[in-house]
């Protein structure tokens, strides 16, 4: 069972339509979730004229999922308190996953905004040699050992050349995410990328951590993704860091959504 503390926020001008939206989002949580009001602050923002209405939540969660969809569907701010560590298997952790892509894919559809990626032209990488495998399995078994988790992914990708593209795939990844093997697979070009150098899949091996995982999953939106390792641990810190990651996520996309609409 995960358990958190949450804040959700509600404002207004009007102060009665706040109260009223505020108090709609509080029933709605607690119909779909276990949890508690510890408390509830009312605060008048004189200088901008806003009525605010904040709430402390505990809620509890009996999936890894139902926390993720949580920390989506409410832009939560969390602190989490139990447990001190998350032991999942690969299928709840895909599951997860999943719901991650599938929900970001619909944002981006539906709103036409999304993160866009680093690039640096002049950064050079032997494509060859990640395609053969830039580690054996007694380095992978150890990287594992770390904590660090094995995920395979597939990207859809275009650009002026495959070699532009796996560079631009591999400098969009952190650092702190080891690449072992990069393979490619040309598709048949149709609109719109008939006119295009190379359009085709990418298929990334890494090893990494699960937060950086659930961040490949909301910003790349890949195809097919797999989680190769037996089983996935993720910390308290870890998991509360995810849960914000996701919120915060969801909050710049849906500022960007409401600046494109005001232009």
């Amino acid at each position: 069972m995960i358990e958190i503390i949450s804040y959700q926020e509600v404002k207004g001008r009007d102060k009665e339509i706040a109260k009223k939206e505020f108090e709609k989002l509080l029933e709605k949580i607690k119909r779909e979730y276990r949890c508690e009001v510890l408390s509830v602050e009312e605060d008048w923002e004189e200088k901008e004229g806003f009525h605010t209405f904040v709430a402390e939540l505990r809620v509890y969660f009996d999936t890894f999922l139902d926390y993720i969809k949580y920390s989506i569907n409410y832009a939560a701010d969390v602190d989490v308190l139990e447990p001190p560590k998350l032991t999942l298997d690969p299928e709840e952790f895909g599951e997860a996953l999943v719901y991650i892509v599938d929900f970001f894919e619909r944002f981006y559809k539906t709103y036409d905004v999304a993160f866009s990626m680093q690039t640096q032209d002049k950064i050079e990488i032997d494509i060859e040699k990640y395609k053969e495998g830039i580690y054996d399995e007694e380095d992978i078994y150890n990287f594992e050992e770390e904590g660090l988790i094995r995920v395979k992914a597939v990207f859809e990708g275009y650009g002026l050349s495959e070699e532009e593209v796996v560079k631009r795939m591999l400098f969009s990844l952190k650092d702190n995410i080891i690449v072992n093997k990069v393979i490619t697979k040309e598709l048949e070009r149709e609109e719109p990328y008939k006119d295009v150098g190379f359009y085709g899949l990418i298929g990334v091996e890494m090893l990494c951590r699960p937060i950086d995982v659930i961040e490949i999953a909301y910003k790349f939106i890949p195809v097919v993704i797999s989680i190769e390792s037996k089983k996935i641990e993720i910390s308290c810190l870890e998991l509360q860091d995810i849960g914000n990651e996701l919120g915060g996520a969801i909050f710049e996309l849906s500022h960007a959504a409401v600046m494109r609409g005001i232009q």
